[in-house]
């Protein structure tokens, strides 16, 4: 029986591969809708919020420490971001004002209380007008803390400041200069930080916790003035930063029922909002390097002792300068010989202070002051 014959081997032919799909293309649940008989229901769906997009979650107290940890990590990579590793705070009253601002301020109260209707109404508008030419003094001292930002931040941009460029120096993270676990003679031994005998001074092994490293090329700007990004005090050192050219400066306010936000002299991309008091204490001093104090109230004197204590019992570095600005403010309201004299502080931490009314005496004493703690780091 014959076999017929084999027909000639017809070429391979390659497999269809289908082209890839764009993004623009219609998707695979689009396709299946639209290929339905006319007449069918469209599928539905139960909509749902992923976790991390749940606002009301997100403003449970259920979510407090993620709000925590994102006040935390966000601050830092911001931080980290703009090579930012060495800062001097400013902080004083919110309700300071230069001396035009202060001027058109009392007019406008003077005029409100002429207008207000006798009783309660009149009654509260004498009380604001009062408050306002309560704080006539603080003029000039307005102005004086613009042009001691001016001058800082224009040393912080020359070639003359060293800080923060080479060396990873920040407030805080000084804790392990009394850390005994880190001694270069040992676990706390008697022979360790370097030969000097003391069980808790350290050598040269000690590890960095700054946000950033050693070596940081490309930084611009050594160190940033830093403020709680209010009104008055704050934002005169803001502006006087502002002043700058290509200088930055930072803000870092916290939401209030009294203010509407961070006043407009803070750099944007280093202006901050907190919600939680201690998230926002713990950055503004993680890197500060100096410190300096205008009048103010309540929330003045808390960042002033707390600065205070953490000098004293050596969590930020003991020789962190402190200018308290408004001599005769600062020697009245806080009697700081009696604390001396009632043995509850030393002498040594009295004279560590210094009370000027002098934007340029301020200024010496700090480039001085923070030139002298850089080279011993």
């Amino acid at each position: 029986m014959s076999l017929p014959p084999a027909h000639p081997k017809s070429p391979a032919r390659k497999p269809s591969v289908p082209a890839p799909r764009k993004w623009s293309q219609a998707s695979p649940i689009a396709e299946e809708e639209s290929a339905k008989p006319p007449g069918m229901p469209a599928k539905k769906y139960t909509p749902t919020v992923k976790a991390y997009k749940n606002a009301e979650f997100l403003g449970s107290s259920q979510a407090r420490l993620l709000r925590i940890m994102c006040e935390y990590e966000e601050t830092m990579l911001r931080l980290k971001r703009h090579k930012i590793r060495a800062t001097i705070l400013v902080f004083g009253s919110a309700r300071a004002k230069s001396r035009e601002e202060w001027a058109a301020a009392l007019a406008a109260a003077r005029a409100l209380e002429a207008a207000a209707a006798a009783g309660e109404a009149r009654a509260a508008a004498t009380k604001a007008a009062r408050k306002i030419e309560r704080t006539a003094w603080m003029g000039d001292m307005t102005d004086k803390i613009v042009e001691l930002s001016r001058l800082l931040t224009a040393w912080g941009v020359s070639d003359a400041c060293h800080l923060g460029r080479d060396h990873s120096i920040s407030g805080v993270t000084r804790y392990h200069f009394t850390d005994p676990r880190y001694a270069s003679g040992g676990s706390g031994g008697g022979g360790g930080g370097g030969g000097n005998g003391h069980p808790r001074r350290l050598g040269s092994n000690v590890p960095s916790y700054g946000v950033l490293g050693e070596d940081v090329p490309g930084m611009e700007q050594g160190v940033y003035i830093c403020t709680g990004g209010g009104p008055g005090f704050m934002e005169a050192a803001n502006k006087g930063a502002a002043m700058v050219p290509g200088a930055k400066n930072m803000g870092m306010g916290i939401t209030l029922p009294f203010e509407d936000g961070l006043n407009e002299f803070v750099t944007p991309e280093l202006a901050f909002e907190f919600h939680y008091f201690f998230t926002r204490k713990f950055w503004m001093v993680y890197h500060c390097q100096a410190l300096v104090v205008a009048p103010g109230g309540f929330g003045t004197l808390d960042e002033l002792f707390e600065v205070l204590t953490l000098k004293q019992t050596g969590k930020i570095q003991q020789t962190l300068p402190v200018v308290l600005f408004g001599k005769t403010f600062w020697q009245t309201v806080v009697n700081w010989q009696a604390l001396v004299d009632f043995g509850t502080i030393a002498q040594d931490d009295v004279n560590s202070l210094l009370f000027t009314d002098s934007e340029h005496e301020a200024f010496e004493f700090l480039v001085a002051s923070l030139s002298k703690n850089n080279a011993h780091n």
